[in-house]
């Protein structure tokens, strides 16, 4: 069994302690530091073979982004999960080698797929099949973000359901939860919008509202409707509304791909 040395670096005791515990419950997790600050951080990687960090953003003195440019400099990048509380941070801090990034408060669902993709990063790292593009990126100290999820884990009543993101007509905010509507059903998963945003390709996938984000491959007409607002007609008959505060760029994006 393959392990991957992991530290964990924020200045608040009580995130730190459940980070700290989420990791202790997976057996490849071998935990070499826990820090409370930038420089701390700085200092375990000098000194241990890191290969993943559950890093936060913002810290007084040292950021998690200025940690974060600082081994870049140096040449010493294990992969990391930013945390933050602020997701405006969030694109930023793609630009600085972060596979993925937990926005706080989180759940353990959230944490799970973030720990997975940076398992699945070091896999291809460890057996030679990082190539191309991925190799640029863990070489260049990953300038940005070009991957995309394909999928989301959904966990219902004990029962765990990989819903791919080609087969979601739409997704909608309803409460704490995103609703995740395909043909044969929806599903509930616990993120917001921003995140669920984040995740997608935009060349694919169009946030019309801020409760909406659509498949373009499952729009079957869209008209604008006056007002500012355009109703989108999805492959399941369902109308959806655009935001007033949309109407710009939608007519934008709609124009750019009648010419293609």
């Amino acid at each position: 069994m393959r392990t991957i040395r992991t530290i964990v670096v924020d200045d608040e005791p009580a995130a730190r302690e459940r980070l700290v515990r989420l990791l202790s419950t997976d057996p490849e997790i071998e935990l070499v530091a826990e820090c409370r600050n930038g420089p701390e951080a700085l200092e375990a990687v000098r000194l241990h073979r890191v290969d993943l960090m559950f890093l936060d953003i913002q810290m007084p003195r040292v950021s998690g982004l200025e940690v974060a440019q600082q081994l870049s400099a140096s040449g010493q990048v294990p992969f990391m999960v930013f945390v933050t509380a602020h997701d405006r941070y969030a694109l930023k801090a793609f630009d600085v080698n972060a596979v993925d990034y937990l926005l706080k408060p989180f759940d353990d669902d959230r944490f799970h797929l973030s720990l997975s993709r940076a398992k699945d990063y070091i896999e291809m790292r460890d057996t030679k099949r990082l190539t191309g593009r991925l190799m640029d990126l863990v070489q260049g100290h990953m300038k940005a973000r070009q991957d995309f999820t394909e999928e989301f884990l959904i966990k219902e009543k004990g029962r765990e359901y990989r819903v791919p993101v080609k087969d979601v007509i739409w997704f909608g905010a309803e409460g704490n939860y995103i609703v995740l509507e395909t043909k044969a059903r929806r599903y509930l998963l616990r993120m917001t919008m921003n995140m669920v945003e984040s995740e997608l390709d935009p060349g694919r996938f169009v946030r019309i509202h801020r409760s909406y984000i659509v498949n373009m491959a499952h729009v079957r007409n869209t008209r604008y409707s006056g007002n500012n607002e355009f109703t989108f007609t999805m492959s399941n008959g369902k109308h959806l509304l655009s935001g007033r505060s949309y109407k710009e760029v939608l007519a934008q994006q709609l124009a750019e791909r009648e010419q293609e």
